[in-house]
């Protein structure tokens, strides 16, 4: 069985599955590098997988099988040119992947595939973000096409996070900081990057040149160790050798390698034949109580109980509130073993909840639904998060099982499902209930679930006021449960007017966490992604533009695409309806119950200028580039303008520049203006540039 994607982890023989790779080539002509003699060593070393930085061959890819790696090719292709303007670079670097895929994509060492590298963040401004990443998911889909079921992505870097393509299988980042605490703050936002899949860091390491091989020795196993951690579902260290070429240029200002460019071992490679990366578990495991309430569920519960049954943990009981029901719940439970169930008169999902808790003997009490099936490593994640914070109460994603049919497609896409919303990258302010985790103690003191909660609304309510007692809320992205939405239309409408009702209520019960003004909020909203904000849109609290990642959610679609066979115009137009629905319906209920109507709004930041209204081309010779021009402009007068879309400024004409560039060699730089130009091209001239005729 291949690599597959489950949930926020990769799976290998249906197992959890982290990637521990090392990036092996391209190596210079006279190299003495070869598989034969390497990936012994590498197996060695503890990887179980290798980046490659082209699409290998037959030889490459047996070799890797015969060791027991998997391989993770880039395509290499001329990402770093204008290939909106050009289109037969992209039409040409497609063509060459699906004609390798059609080759190799069946081949046992094949792990997955990243379809580019690291799209220069000038030249991604210049072509303009939208129109980039439609394109990047253009090629991973059609990846798919050809092999559907490799996972594919784009490997990102931090200065273009809003690249992030949304057809991608899991997040692919290549990340370089080489102080332990920035890597450890940075890396619990790539869970919200990647929204509903896994985190793979591509790219990390430590050039010997600037640095000591002591340094590197200590500092690559911890960032393995980080990254497990921070449960990511792999990382990958740069590079195997000192001997490297970039674009047939053979690079000697970098030793970022394992060994020397002679074969010899550094000191680092010693150090992770010992490095073990376990799944992350304190020395005295927290006793969990998983706390389920049901109101006819029998048909969703017994799946409920078998995945909690499940649970790879050492110390957890299973509580089951049923809340009144009138269908076969009460026999299911009966004949259920492992757990403690408890039959109530009709009371409503927040007093089912208090019972529940009332009932039970863990120091944390972990609430999910009947609707969820919880991750094997659900309540081991939340040990981990829990006994390394202070948190009061901890959650993480509530993901979406693949669909199998039109309806429940349509209703899994569609917006308005339970989700978080976040202050920073660790810190929520509120979780929703079929994922949330609390201590007892913090549960105690603000006397569980308010009761006039009976359908939802509960979660938010329950976090405010943890809140306001002086606890905060944290955020897990390694632990996830899978949450099944409506089968039907009609249910999940239903669904999306019973949330505004409650909405109604919190707005009663907190009316200052609200404005008539306008929505007032804290942090990004995230589905399966960072959901951009839309009109009627209602989020629950804080100032506008407190976070530090407002331009995230602005820059994703609110929704993913339909799965495979129901993203066809038919599908999109049900959705697109289903969605209008509910932005009428949800308000409606909300107003009418006695809440704030559609009057809310939100600000939106302008979107990045695409476009110039004058473009100059110039080229310069001893590799000129953008930032030459710039230092030249600033010496005659132009202004930085950091807070705009444009890079410089001159009286009224604003200016913006891109590099194109093929590996390290620079071809041309791009100039757009908006405004008179100031005779800029004799500037350029004097700068060291040549005019290149439209």
């Amino acid at each position: 069985m291949p690599l597959t994607v489950h949930g926020k982890h990769f799976h290998l023989d249906g197992k959890p599955h982290f990637l521990r790779t090392v990036t092996y080539g391209p190596f210079p002509p006279n190299s003495t590098h070869s598989p034969e003699i390497d990936f012994p060593r590498i197996r060695r070393a503890g990887f179980n997988s290798i980046r490659v930085y082209t699409l290998p061959d037959r030889e490459l890819l047996d070799a890797a099988g015969k060791n027991d790696l998997l391989v993770i090719p880039s395509h290499a292709w001329a990402n770093g040119c204008d290939f909106i303007c050009e289109p037969d670079i992209f039409h040409e670097a497609r063509a060459s992947l699906v004609s390798w895929l059609a080759q190799y994509h069946d081949h046992p060492a094949l792990g997955a595939l990243l379809v580019g590298n690291e799209i220069p963040t000038d030249m991604a401004r210049w072509m303009g973000p939208a129109k980039v990443r439609a394109l990047l998911d253009e090629l991973i889909l059609a990846a798919k096409k050809s092999a559907p079921a490799l996972p594919v992505a784009y490997s990102n870097f931090p200065t273009t996070e809003y690249l992030e393509p949304l057809a991608a299988d899991f997040t692919a980042f290549n990340l370089y900081l080489e102080n332990p605490n920035d890597l450890a703050d940075y890396l619990p936002r790539l869970h919200h990057l990647a929204g509903d899949r896994p985190v793979y860091l591509t790219e990390f390491g430590l050039d010997t040149q600037g640095n000591s091989e002591e340094q590197q020795a200590e500092l690559l196993p911890s960032a393995l160790r980080l990254s497990r951690k921070a449960g990511l579902t792999g990382a990958t260290l740069y590079a195997w050798s000192d001997a490297w070429q970039n674009n047939g240029e053979t690079i000697t200002g970098w030793s970022f390698g394992l060994v020397r460019r002679d074969g010899s071992e550094k000191p680092v490679l010693a150090e992770l034949e010992k490095t073990r990366l376990p799944l992350p578990q304190p020395e005295t495991p927290p006793r969990f109580s998983v706390i389920i309430c049901t109101r006819n569920g029998a048909d969703r519960l017994k799946g409920c109980l078998d995945a909690c049954l499940a649970l790879d943990y050492p110390d957890f009981e299973i509580i089951v509130v049923n809340d009144g029901s009138t269908d076969d719940t009460e026999k299911l439970l009966e004949s259920a073993e492992g757990i403690r169930a408890f039959h109530l008169d009709p009371c409503g999902l927040s007093a089912a909840r208090n019972y529940g808790a009332k009932m039970s003997k863990g120091e944390i009490l972990a609430f999910t639904d009947d609707d969820c099936r919880p991750d094997v490593h659900w309540l081991a994640w939340l040990a981990h998060a829990f006994t390394t914070s202070e948190h009061a109460a901890i959650g993480g994603p509530n993901l979406a099982p693949q669909p199998d049919s039109l309806a429940l497609s349509l209703t899994t896409a569609a917006p308005g499902a339970p989700t978080h919303v976040m202050l920073d990258d660790t810190t929520a302010e509120h979780l929703p209930g079929c994922h949330l985790s609390v201590r007892r103690s913090a549960f105690d003191q603000i006397d569980g679930f308010d009761k006039q909660f009976h359908t939802a609304g509960d979660d938010v309510d329950f976090c405010w006021r943890l809140r306001d007692a002086g606890h905060t809320l944290g955020f897990c992205g390694a632990s996830f449960v899978w949450h099944h939405r409506r089968a039907t239309p009609w249910r999940y409408l239903k669904q999306q007017m019973g949330y505004g009702k409650a909405e109604a209520l919190l707005f009663k019960k907190h009316p200052q966490r609200f404005s008539e003004g306008g929505i007032r909020w804290q942090g990004c909203v995230y589905q399966g992604g960072a959901l951009g904000i839309q009109p009627g849109d209602f989020i629950y609290s804080g100032p506008t533009g407190e976070a530090p990642y407002q331009s995230l959610a602005l820059n994703r679609q609110p929704v993913r695409r339909l799965p495979g066979e129901y993203d066809t115009p038919s599908g999109r137009f049900a959705l697109r309806i289903l969605a209008w629905l509910q932005s009428l319906l949800r308000p409606w209920a909300r107003k009418s119950s006695g809440g704030p109507g559609r009057s809310l709004a939100m600000t939106r930041t302008p979107p990045p200028a695409e476009t110039a209204r004058h473009q100059l081309t110039l080229t310069g010779s001893d590799g000129l580039s953008r930032h030459h021009l710039y230092r030249h402009l600033l010496a005659h007068g132009w202004e930085a303008c950091p807070d705009s879309d444009w890079d410089l400024q001159y009286q009224s004409t604003f200016l913006i520049a891109a590099t194109e560039q093929s590996g390290t060699r620079i071809n041309r730089t791009f100039v757009g203006l908006s405004g008179p130009a100031p005779d800029l091209k004799n500037l350029a001239l004097d700068a060291g540039f040549t005019l290149i005729p439209s």
